[in-house]
């Protein structure tokens, strides 16, 4: 039987997506490079708890590192968030789904600590930014937080410390 180019490039496609979401473990470090993928909110869950994640672009501001500061490094664990917010300590409460991509970020709070002004700013900025996430995708090592006319916020997959 023939197939038509139309059911053969869907069919393509198909595969494609499929070869994306295989042959890795979610939190593996060796995730292999793809276009940035909304996971449904089970599997998605499984790869942001399984590492921690490292703030490294944000356009138009720069990120802190290096002489730069300590970095934003953030882990996720059963609907909770806690890391390192630039100054701070922050802690805020998370929730994937229902539709595939999709994340509320719930109260996000810091440690009052005082840092020198530039600090304290990018973390006011950052803090505000997470808080407003409403959208979760994942391309390779990479973790996207989406909001609503802010830029993104990319993080790098960072190996779970003791485990």
């Amino acid at each position: 039987m023939r197939m038509s180019p139309a059911l053969a490039a869907l069919m393509v496609t198909l595969a494609g997506c499929t070869a994306q979401g295989g042959g890795t473990t979610p939190g593996s470090a060796a995730v292999a490079a793809t276009s940035a993928i909304a996971l449904p909110a089970t599997e998605a869950g499984r790869r942001l708890e399984a590492n921690r994640w490292e703030l490294v672009y944000w356009e138009g501001t720069p990120v802190p590192h290096g002489d730069n500061g300590e970095p934003v490094i953030l882990t996720f664990v059963e609907g909770r968030v806690s890391g390192h917010a630039g100054c701070n300590r922050m802690m805020a409460g998370y929730e994937l789904g229902p539709e595939a991509g999709r994340i509320a970020v719930k109260a996000p709070v810091t440690t009052r600590m005082a840092c020198e002004e530039g600090r304290m700013k990018f973390e006011a900025a950052f803090t505000k930014a997470f808080g407003a996430a409403t959208a979760v995708r994942f391309e390779g090592n990479h973790l996207h937080l989406d909001s609503p006319g802010v830029p993104t916020l990319k993080f790098h997959l960072r190996e779970l410390q003791g485990g």
